[in-house]
């Protein structure tokens, strides 16, 4: 036995040397002698281990622990096996020395036989856990599966001896295994018996092992989620193919699929690959493990050459790839009987593949895989590969989970967050600060201690305080560093004052989110959800992220283990109050969250914190028991100064008692000290040494004025000016390019930083240059008249000038990879910050340097810059801080003479305020996607009047694209303007993510993109809807009809649930809960039911109806006539006629409060309250937001006894997503935006017609109104800046929103133009026709930009034909009346009078096609019943019939005039126009384009969903929707649309050869091929708009070098990036056919009505609808636009 001498504690503290010792006792040692171990020595002692093993990963210490004998069993706090000892050599030997005595004769070989058969049954078959975290979620699942003739442990045992057994016993021990999980897999892969038969093989197994992962269970019968956590495998011999097969049987099965998806390593052990010589290695293998025992399957398998080992290795190779292959192999004999050979060769047992690691073994093929103990080589190569595997994978950005619908990775949820810079940075920094055996005293704390070992479901929170400099942000580390050694859920921040990215709640409201998204896979699969909604949380307030995602999320989980944060530096946090208030606002929520907040005592937080003591634990703990800490601290460093120990004594305890526990002032004065040449020097230096840090840090910038020469305290200033003044911390790289061209040639900057900036500033590990503390930033910022003092006005104004220089090296090339110079990107992100904290002056240079920058050519490069790293909100910072600026600068030049006024450059840069906000607004999605748009395209785009338009056009060159037709020239604040349906009323409109949501009359409920405004799904509940709802996720909707209730899954567009509803009562609103299981509802009949949802037959069921809300106050209800349910439906506001509005709470049956209006408190009795109007919930602050009947606004919360008004008059109101904002409407169209907290209004907007309803988006950018039948989208700057402001705005808005001007358009009346129902160019002119909904008919020449009203109807224009020669002109309104008109004057500058009316006539049923014959004779009108023929010159019907193919299409033949073609479905009817007499029908056959093209996997890419729903009378038919002739005539492409899903139609191009339809020789029985245009072409395709004649000359805006097209007919279309696109049509198409890119779309002019009427004349010019305007673009087709 092992005595305590043996053992050495280098890295425990001497007091607890005795505690190791005493268990460093062999296991043996009887109860009585054992020591109960108090749970503060426990976690000293893990910790020290960890910190042991961590620092020396490949020394094992002496000591192991040895886990419970269950994983999940708890430990007592007597901790009887909490040290152990492994097997002595002694130990060892014996059981050795057994084994080989037992083999000593054939008798004693077969009783050893039945020994391991009796060992073996033991051993579990399945899947299961031997090793599970006792803290949080596996971070990553190890499975081992043996291999041939192993059992599931003892494989992995030395001897088979369960002390041993290594996965178990030393693995979880290991630094950084604590929160991996182990599993172990085993399989019936031995032989009972002699002869017996066994069907079994290796895919068998496979199979059982898939089974095992999906479906086995933990001891507590819960499911083991395997898959949620990367998986590593660990595979011994045969077990290897039996994974190997694994992953190969679950590529073609979904529900094992995303298992092994989540597979990301594999080890290897001697596993036999190949097939070389495989009969000889099968007989090695059945001599030493199955000797006399009948053939198996499995074994079969393993002959060389096997079809089944060579399908696996086939198959495998294409899904290694993806994974880390680790393949160790044996190098020892096995000992066979007497005899000892090679069972696996080398090159059986390595895969061979690029990226393999591999690795021999010192050991047999028996103990590749058993140890002898944790310092065994071989054990050590296993757990380092391991590790390495790890540490890899347990990264945040590399961890995946399997959700329900897709891999859910922490890549996705790092955009949603925003997290731009690992938070492991500022941890390790000061982690790296901390003295060995520092900070322990707060072990010592009875405080700490409880915290630690509360269990309780809780909130709880420590306060450390102390002043500056103490060690708190050291001693917040070592925290962090004992909570993760002890396996806790641990998240942190730190606050950094001198880095705006880390001193706002927002910044560590995602840094906390995202550190336990990683941790937790439930939180993680929820957030992806966000992401998928494109939701950015950057710019977000801080109540929004913590409703979104702490509130809505993180607490609804149910959290089996505590999270443990840890919160430094609050005092440098920009609002701590407010950070305070969202953390205690969940006191009443079950959380269990254990929390430290580090900062200076400052009376505020300590008021702040006190106000809640009543309600939630928090203790108060004072950071000054750092005496020893300071001891250890100055003792190191004085370690190796010069001098003899009774000096280094003497510094120590002078400087001890003078530092008052302040680590800062120790280490800038043992600095001063260190460079002392003389014990006199260092005398003296003590008996001066300064108390305070004020005072030290005079006394340093004294030193540096003293001891620098003049060119250097120029350098020192502009340094410490740059790291005072920047917005984050400059590395050196940064800092060295900012210094230039003062400062060029810094030999060593480091070095040269370190002695003219003397002690106030620290360089950290990243190179980050940083002031070495925020008390000396402060120092020199607000102490002036020193030499080195920085005033920060005149400071930023020098780093804005800075930055503009820079940025001029940002010439015009778009193939130059932006912001590749290390200052650059800092200047280009950050001048508006800087500009913003200028100091106003009567000074013009920051005006003028401005101005110069906005009018040069540097200023699309920087656009270029920003759009290519997708930081376009900097634009938006921009704007905000010119207009900030410029104000400041007003106030200032109202005291000097307007003559000095710089009134033309003010007018550019404020025009440029607006031009940069709406350039985000308008362009943003295709900026970032195609960042050198910004160059040439873009400003074409925009209206004349603005500053970007009128740059460019300075510089256009001639033949450049240009865009005409519209009549104002100013930004417009309507993004979009689109038709919900003239066959229904628009009744209400929400937001929900990614989309927005109109419910009509009709009972659909359709749902559209917010991006491109575009219908994405509809929802048909089949009878008019009351109500509707979806859930917090958006996944479900419940719509509340008058008969029946649905359920709706809404991205899988399936109908879930179908209820009943109750006969005489109707719901006023609906809610779920905040688990989606329960839908709760209010109806009129004063009931409140609920529905279960998860039931299996859901019904409604009535929570509490007999009291019909009575709170007690006598009064007796009548039915509510507004109801609002919180967004958790939890509480429900109700409105009565005649009673006070209140508030309801749904699970407790009682009134919450009542909401009396101040002017109803001193009425009489019998008068009744002023009656509400509607009502609405703030989804953050859970108050109630309302009108009253007169139109006066209220915000009132149950809580409270008083509600706050504003005396107006509106209508409507809604808050919006976020809580920030809320709309109103009115009965005069006006529509306003206040701001929540304030009451004010910041943008405001009058409109006609009258609003149905408004809703803001989830952003807050966007305000969505409902007026007649049309939905209106606005985009206001005022709203654009609000929401991209920072938190300090945005919490301090009050300033803000008394700032914030209102638009143009906001102060005047908008008038909103009818939109265009109908649109067609002219075939051989530049004239073109539109048709409004209010019927006017409008004539418009794009050369001369002239449009004349021609026409006055009263209902919509749907159609419009022209002739061929455009001698007559065609319109037809939605009431079924046609106009024909004639030619009167054949030019002039008067267009209404060039077309007079020639004769009208009505159809009796809907309309589908007007068309005319190509000599102007005749005129063709399809409706839906009857096909009818006219002659033009005697304006009278000649033929009639009836429509017998309604889903046909009709065209004038492209060559014979004569001819009318009729296109069906299933054949080509050729008709004579003077008759309709059909004289050829050629029968249609579908085939595949001709042409060299590989075949693709998957569906046909061109049978794609139509993005436009369906309105045919009957959907379930294929039909031809249009018919594109190209110009020459040569070719039509027929559109086919066949039913899909929800009511959306499948688009399919069928190219036919007109030579085919010429008559001469035809037969009635000729078949015609109708070919399929290309999957490789119609995958892009979004719509066809037309032909156009394309010119061989051809210009290129991008990075490509000169390419020339043949002439010919040009395919004219939009793709699925809203570009307008085309092919040459003129030769046969190719696999090289390329697709030209010419323009995009800008985004307000995207909506289905605009898309559907957009057309190509022939000569190229594109015509697109736009709020009531035609737009034009010309000079586009020949230019081509390459990224």
């Amino acid at each position: 036995m092992s005595s305590v001498q043996d053992f050495d504690f280098p890295h425990l503290p001497y007091s607890f040397k005795s505690l190791a010792e005493a268990y460093a006792e062999p296991k043996r040692r009887t109860s009585a002698s054992m020591i109960n171990i108090t749970p503060t020595n426990l976690i000293l002692v893990k910790f020290h281990r960890f910190r042991r093993k961590k620092a020396e990963p490949l020394i094992i210490p002496t000591i192991t622990e040895t886990l419970p004998q269950s994983p999940h069993q708890q430990q007592t706090e007597s901790f009887p096996h909490a040290l152990d000892i492994h097997p002595t050599a002694t130990t060892t030997s014996n059981l050795s020395y057994a084994i080989v005595t037992n083999q000593a004769t054939g008798d004693k070989i077969k009783a050893r036989r039945r020994e391991r058969s009796i060992e073996r049954h033991p051993d579990p078959l399945g899947l299961n856990v031997i090793y599970a975290p006792e803290e949080g979620v596996p971070i990553v699942d190890i499975i081992l599966v043996h291999g041939l003739g192993g059992t599931s442990q003892k494989t992995w045992s030395k001897n088979r001896d369960g002390q041993y057994f290594w996965p178990q016993k030393w693995l979880p021990l290991e630094p950084g295994f604590e929160q991996a999980r182990v599993l172990s897999f085993g399989y019936n892969a031995h032989f009972a018996s002699a002869g017996r038969e066994n069907i079994l093989n290796i895919a068998d197994f496979a199979k059982d092992l898939l089974f095992g992962l999906k479906y086995s269970l933990d001891h507590t019968s819960q499911g083991l989620e395997i898959g949620k956590a990367p998986i590593i495998f660990v595979a011994h011999s045969m077990g290897g193919l039996v994974v190997k097969k694994a992953f190969i049987l679950s590529q073609n099965d979904n529900q094992y699929r995303r298992i092994m998806a989540s597979a990301t390593a594999i080890l290897f052990l001697s596993t036999p690959h190949r097939g070389t010589d495989l009969a000889k290695l099968l007989n090695r293998i059945l001599a030493v493990s199955l000797f006399n025992h009948s053939a198996k399957i499995y074994v079969a398998e393993l002959k060389q050459n096997s079809p089944a080992l060579q399908d696996i290795n086939e198959q495998f190779r294409n899904i290694a790839p993806r994974l880390q292959i680790f393949s160790f192999f044996e190098t020892h004999q096995t000992a066979v009987g007497p005899k000892k050979m090679m069972v696996l060769e080398k090159d059986s047992s390595i895969l061979g593949y690029p990226d393999e690691v591999s690795k021999p073994l010192d050991a047999d093929h028996h103990d590749v895989c058993k140890y002898s103990s944790p310092q065994d080589p071989n054990y050590v190569s296993i757990r380092n590969a391991l590790g390495s595997i790890l540490s890899r994978v347990s990264k945040p950005e590399n961890i995946k989970c399997a959700s329900t619908t897709n891999s859910v990775d922490m890549s996705s949820i790092k955009t949603l967050l925003a997290v731009s810079s690992p938070p492991e940075d500022d941890y390790e920094f000061f982690q790296s600060r901390r003295m060995p055996g520092s900070c322990e005293w707060i072990l010592q704390r009875p405080t700490f201690i409880s915290w630690l070992k509360d269990d309780s479901n809780h909130m709880r929170i420590i306060r450390i305080y102390g002043v500056p400099g103490c060690g708190k942000s050291v001693l917040s580390a070592y925290l962090i560093e004992l909570l993760q050694s002890l396996g806790y859920s641990c998240q942190f921040f730190f606050f950094r004052e001198g880095d705006s990215a880390k001193k706002t709640v927002n910044s560590l409201l995602r840094s906390l989110a995202y550190q336990i998204a990683a941790q937790l896979p439930e939180l993680r699969a929820q957030l992806q959800q966000l992401a998928e909604d494109a939701t950015r949380l950057e710019k977000a307030e801080s109540r929004v992220i913590w409703q979104k995602i702490f509130i809505s999320k993180l607490c609804t989980l149910r959290l089996r283990k505590p999270l443990y944060w840890i919160i430094d530096a609050l005092d440098e946090c920009e609002s701590p109050q407010l950070l305070l208030s969202l953390i205690l606002s969940v006191t009443s929520i079950q959380i269990p969250l254990r929390i430290i907040l580090t900062g200076r005592d400052t009376d505020a937080l300590s008021t702040a914190l006190r106000r809640f003591e009543t309600s939630i634990l928090i203790d108060h703990l004072a950071a000054d028991d750092v005496k020893v800490d300071l001891e250890l601290y100055v003792a190191q460093e004085v370690r190796y100064m010069r001098g003899d120990r009774h000096l280094q004594t003497r510094i120590v305890q002078r400087v001890c008692e003078m530092a008052k526990g302040n680590f800062l002032w120790v280490h800038l004065v043992l600095k001063e000290i260190l460079q002392c040449h003389t014990e006199a020097a260092i005398q003296q230096a003590l008996e001066e040494l300064p108390v305070e840090l004020s005072q030290l840090y005079r006394r340093m910038e004294a030193t540096l004025s003293r001891t620098s020469r003049s060119a250097d305290r120029w350098l020192s200033r502009t340094i410490l000016t740059w790291v005072v003044c920047s917005q984050r911390a400059l590395t050196l790289e940064e800092l060295s390019e900012a210094l230039k061209p003062e400062f060029s040639h810094i030999l060593d900057l480091q070095l040269t930083i370190n002695q003219v900036c003397g002690n106030f500033i620290v360089i950290d590990n990243r190179s980050q240059v940083e002031m070495v503390h925020q008390t000396a930033r402060e120092f020199l910022a607000k102490t002036p008249g020193l030499d080195h003092s920085v005033a920060l006005g005149s400071g930023h104004q020098d780093l804005f000038m800075k930055c503009m220089s820079n940025l001029s090296s940002l010439i015009r090339k778009r193939n130059e990879r932006p912001l590749t110079q290390p200052f650059l990107h800092y200047a280009a992100t950050s001048w508006p910050y800087h500009l913003a904290h200028c100091a106003a002056s009567l000074d013009h240079t920051v005006l003028l340097a401005l101005a110069r920058f906005l009018q040069s050519p540097h200023l699309f490069g920087w656009i270029n810059s920003l759009a290519a790293i997708d930081c376009l909100t900097t634009l938006v910072d921009a704007s905000r801080s010119i207009t900030s600026y410029l104000g400041k600068k007003s106030d200032i030049d109202a005291e000097s003479s307007p003559l000095t006024h710089r009134l033309q450059e003010r007018e550019i840069i404020e025009v440029w305020a607006v031009d940069l906000v709406k350039i985000v607004g308008k362009f943003g999605i295709q900026l970032v996607k195609f960042p050198g748009i910004i160059y040439e395209l873009v400003p074409v785009f925009c209206p004349t009047t603005t500053m970007i338009s009128q740059q460019y056009q300075r510089n256009r060159a001639s033949g450049s694209i240009a865009v005409t037709g519209f009549a104002s020239q100013h930004w417009d604040d309507c993004l979009c303007k689109f038709s919900v349906g003239r066959d229904c009323q628009p009744l209400q409109i929400t937001c929900m993510g990614r989309h927005f949501a109109i419910l009509t009359s009709n009972g659909t409920l359709r749902l559209f993109d917010t991006i491109t405004n575009q219908p994405w799904q509809e929802i048909h509940h089949g009878e008019r809807v009351l109500c509707f709802k979806f859930s917090a996720s958006y996944e479900k909707c419940a719509t509340y009809g008058l008969r029946e209730t649905k359920i709706w899954l809404v991205k899988q567009k399936r109908q879930l649930h179908t209820i009943a509803n109750p006969t005489y009562a109707k719901a006023l609103d609906v809610a779920f809960s905040s688990d989606e299981s329960t839908l709760v509802s209010c109806s009129d009949d004063k009931s409140i039911r609920r529905c279960l949802l998860d039931s299996p037959n859901p019904g409604w069921l009535v929570v509490d109806g007999d009291r019909g809300f009575d709170g007690g106050d006598g009064s007796t209800y009548n039915s509510p006539r507004r109801v609002a349910f919180n967004p958790a439906g939890t509480e429900v506001a109700i409105a009565f006629r005649g009673f006070p509005l209140l508030v309801w709470d749904v699970e407790a049956a009682e009134v919450l409060g009542r909401c009396e209006r101040n002017s109803d408190r001193n009425k009489r009795t019998q008068d009744p309250y002023s009656e509400v109007g509607p009502i609405c919930w703030n989804p953050t602050t859970s108050h109630v937001l309302g009108l009253y009947q007169d139109g006066c606004i209220f915000k009132w919360h149950a809580l409270d006894s008083f509600s706050d008004e504003v005396r107006t008059v509106e209508s409507g109101i809604q808050c919006s997503p976020d809580g920030v904002l809320f709309v109103t409407s009115n009965k005069d169209g006006m529509v306003k935006v206040w701001n929540f907290q304030h009451l004010t209004v910041v943008y405001q907007l009058s409109c006609y017609p009258p609003v149905i309803d408004v809703t803001l988006s989830a952003n807050g950018r966007r305000v969505y109104d409902l007026r007649e039948s049309f939905c209106n989208v606005w985009e206001p700057n005022a709203l654009f800046r609000l929401a991209e402001a920072d938190e300090k705005s945005s919490e301090t808005s009050s300033t803000m929103v008394g700032s914030t001007k209102l638009s143009v358009a906001a102060e005047g009346s908008v008038e909103l133009s009818e939109p265009l129902t109908a649109l067609r160019v002219a075939p051989r002119t530049t004239l073109y026709c539109s048709g409004d909904g209010n019927g006017v008919v409008r004539l418009g020449e794009p050369k001369t930009e002239a449009v004349s009203q021609i026409s006055q109807g009263f209902m919509p224009v749907v159609q419009i034909a022209w002739s061929h020669d455009e001698d007559y002109l065609v319109t037809a309104d939605l009431g079924c009346r046609l106009i024909v008109r004639s030619r009167e004057l054949p030019g002039g500058p008067d267009l209404a009078a060039r077309y007079s009316s020639f004769f009208e006539t009505k159809t009796g049923t809907r309309l589908q096609q007007i068309l005319l014959s190509r000599s102007a004779e005749y005129m063709l009108i399809v409706t839906l019943s009857l096909v009818e023929l006219w002659s033009l010159r005697t304006k009278s019907m000649i033929s009639t019939r009836p429509n017998t193919l309604p889903f046909s299409r009709w065209i004038s033949h492209p060559t014979e005039g004569h001819l009318l073609v009729q296109c069906c479905l299933t054949d080509i009817r050729l008709n004579r126009w003077s008759d309709l007499t059909e004289i050829t029908r050629l029968q249609l056959k579908h085939g595949p384009y001709q042409m060299d093209i590989e075949p693709e996997d998957g569906p046909d890419p061109s049978k794609r969903p139509s993005t436009t729903c369906s309105t045919r009378l009957d959907e379930t038919q294929d039909a031809i929707d249009e018919i594109t002739v190209s110009n020459t005539g040569s070719q039509l492409i027929l559109h086919m649309s066949s039913p899909s899903t929800q009511r959306q139609r499948t688009l399919t191009y069928l190219v036919i050869d007109t030579d085919h339809l010429a008559t001469g020789g035809v037969s009635m029985d000729t078949t015609i091929i109708a070919n399929e245009l290309p999957g490789i072409i119609t995958r892009n395709i979004a719509r066809i708009v037309g032909f156009a004649k394309k010119s061989p000359r051809r210009a290129v805006y991008g990075p490509l070098s000169e390419a020339k097209l043949g002439s010919g007919d040009a395919l004219i279309f939009l793709d699925h990036d809203d570009w307008v696109c085309s092919i040459v049509f003129g030769n046969p198409l190719s696999k090289d056919t390329k697709i030209t890119r010419h323009f995009f779309l800008p985004q307000d002019w995207l909506n289905t009505d605009s898309l559907r009427l957009a057309a190509v004349s022939n000569d190229g010019r594109f015509f697109c609808p736009k709020n009531g305007e035609v737009a034009v673009v010309t000079n586009w087709l020949q230019h081509e636009f390459a990224e």
